[in-house]
């Protein structure tokens, strides 16, 4: 059986699609639903990163029914990540935190400023060496000790426990965007940024993978240069992304959801307890879900220019504790959060808005 499997790869391919659309649409027998499943979930790489444990978690069996993805992009430039320098290690070039509350009716979205002066809390890399608590910029959490410190990191910030978590570099990235077939994006002005190399043209701009990133990593020449600003592109893209990927056009072609699958889940790394039908219920929930329900935030901030102290740097980021603390515990409560108009604990838009903005 397994060598006429193996044997005939047009028909493979042809029934992994089938099965795939047909057990996506929750209308396929069981061994096609078994099929896609197994060939998706198994292309997903896994790490052992999660603390359930963890005693900065609060309320934790308040939290225990509600889903909490931590998303990481990577600035690895490992493999074939090669090709966009040569910087040495890696850093979170962006997190955020995806909050589906317990009855999946409001999905609350929140990004941590790359730049935060944070304190990273005790905690174990990947190779199980300990690393002392200190206080540095937020990225750096995953340059000495991983995800697993990024995840410590966060929750010791917020409270809020971290129950999936999902990593993607800057290959894996293009791939997913090139399978959505591209992404459509308004600028109101033309851009050539010499830093990424992204050229715009003042309205609508179709982009492939290759541009997409450079849009999301691009800082000098779009909006105020700093990376506020940045974050506040990343969550436009990311609202853009999900109508597309949940629009009827992708989920009514076969072909296109395979391809657009197997980008993904081969583009990602997860945690050891997540699978593909925990992806595929993010995906299923945010679908259903009115986008007006679906809030995006940034880390409530203090002061956007600050020198930490005993440092020479310059121009990082202060977060607010009393704010943060409101706006954690509003998702650890899952109830709405607190609309204030100051330093970003307001909703920066809801997937539903389509600007014309940098």
């Amino acid at each position: 059986m397994r060598a006429w499997w193996r044997a005939r790869p047009v028909l493979r391919r042809t029934v992994i699609t089938a099965a795939s659309f047909t057990a996506l649409l929750g209308l396929g027998s069981a061994a096609l639903i078994g099929l896609a499943y197994a060939h998706f979930n198994g292309q997903l790489h896994r790490v052992s990163v999660l603390q359930r444990h963890d005693k900065s978690i609060r309320d934790a069996e308040r939290q225990a029914h509600a889903e909490n993805f931590l998303v990481i992009g990577s600035d690895s430039r490992r493999g074939a990540n090669a090709r966009y320098g040569r910087e040495p290690g890696e850093r979170s070039d962006t997190t955020i935190v995806v909050h589906l509350s317990p009855g999946r009716h409001r999905a609350t979205v929140v990004s941590i400023p790359r730049d935060a002066w944070v304190e990273i809390p005790t905690c174990t890399n990947q190779q199980g060496r300990p690393v002392k608590a200190h206080r540095d910029l937020f990225n750096a959490a995953f340059s000495v000790g991983g995800p697993r410190c990024t995840i410590a990191t966060v929750q010791h910030l917020t409270g809020i426990a971290i129950t999936h978590f999902v990593e993607i570099d800057f290959t894996g990235f293009e791939r997913v965007v090139d399978a959505l077939g591209s992404v459509t994006v308004c600028s109101p002005k033309a851009v050539h940024d010499p830093g990424t190399h992204l050229v715009l043209h003042e309205g609508d701009n179709r982009l492939d993978g290759r541009r997409a990133l450079q849009y999301v990593r691009a800082r000098e020449a779009l909006g105020d240069g700093s990376d506020l600003g940045r974050i506040k592109r990343q969550q436009q893209f990311l609202g853009v992304v999900l109508r597309q990927a949940m629009s009827g056009s992708l989920l009514g072609d076969p072909v296109r959801l395979t391809h657009f699958l197997d980008a993904a889940t081969k583009a990602v790394t997860v945690d050891k307890d997540t699978s593909f039908a925990d992806l595929r219920n993010l995906a299923g929930s945010l679908r259903g879900l009115d986008p007006k329900r679906v809030a995006f935030y940034t880390a409530p901030i203090a002061d956007a220019d600050y020198t930490p102290p005993g440092t020479d740097y310059a121009g990082k980021v202060k977060l607010d504790d009393a704010k943060g603390r409101g706006l954690y515990q509003s998702i650890i409560d899952d109830r709405p959060a607190p609309s204030t108009p100051a330093h970003g604990d307001k909703p920066d838009r809801t997937a539903a808005q389509r600007t014309c903005s940098l």
